[in-house]
């Protein structure tokens, strides 16, 4: 059962900031390559891909092959299907527990900042692993506690100070160690790997994302304008954003 609240305020956040996700990771690079090409390097570029909880759906002009973007956000769709207005994109708005496809429909499945917050997620997996191939796979971008550098600690501490809160999920505890969760739902860890991507925060707008792209339920008014007043001070400063990508195969 989905903690109390979180639902109703992932709708609301979703409709009123459509695209803030990628909004701040657009800002960022790890190892050469940003986020969500992170997540496409792990699949075959011919490959048919369900871009489960797509957003704005990024991936959709990275990855070659057919990919279809499925979102619980009409807002979100809508800032999707405007990346090519001129065609039709395979647009979905659908649950991510209640699939609309047949059995072994693709090869992969993306799922980017998502995977953290879908609720049941025993369902939400085995209806991933319903839809996949044999052999196919999952490849999920999920936030991560490091790797960090002193200067980001020092500035994730600032923040969490004056928001007076860590930054929790409802799925962490099943997300620690995955083996046994993806084991229940048929898929097989190929591997979970940690990177610190880089952010410069160049401007006020980039800062203002450092705090409104977070899921911060229940925050009040006065902290988050307490937490805008901390990344404002980051201007002209790199930030450290860790991530985490998991890779499982069915």
């Amino acid at each position: 059962m989905a903690a109390p609240g979180w639902r109703e305020y992932l709708a609301d956040f979703h409709a009123d900031r459509a695209g803030i996700t990628e909004d701040l990771l657009g800002h960022t690079t790890g190892g050469g390559v940003d986020p969500y090409r992170w997540i496409t390097n792990q699949i075959d570029p011919a490959d048919r891909v369900l871009d489960l909880a797509c957003g704005s759906g990024p991936i959709s002009a990275l990855h070659p092959g057919p990919w279809f973007g499925m979102d619980i956000s009409a807002s979100e769709l809508e800032r999707a299907q405007a990346r090519s207005p001129a065609q039709a994109a395979p647009l979905v708005l659908a649950d991510a527990v209640a699939l609309p496809f047949v059995p072994g429909s693709f090869d992969a499945v993306a799922c980017s900042m998502a995977l953290m917050v879908i609720q049941p997620i025993d369902a939400a997996l085995a209806e991933i692993a319903r839809v996949l191939r044999p052999g196919g796979r999952l490849v999920a971008l999920l936030p991560s506690a490091g790797p960090l550098r002193g200067g980001d600690v020092l500035r994730y501490g600032q923040l969490l100070v004056a928001l007076r809160r860590r930054l929790t999920y409802p799925n962490d505890r099943a997300l620690a160690d995955a083996t046994a969760l993806l084991a229940g739902a048929g898929l097989s860890p190929l591997s979970d790997e940690r990177r610190r991507f880089e952010c410069h925060v160049a401007d006020p707008q980039t800062a203002a994302l450092c705090v409104s792209s977070l899921y911060l339920p229940g925050a009040s008014p006065e902290r988050l304008a307490r937490a805008f007043a901390v990344t404002r001070g980051w201007v002209g400063q790199t930030l450290g954003v860790p991530l985490r990508l998991l890779v499982a195969e069915r």
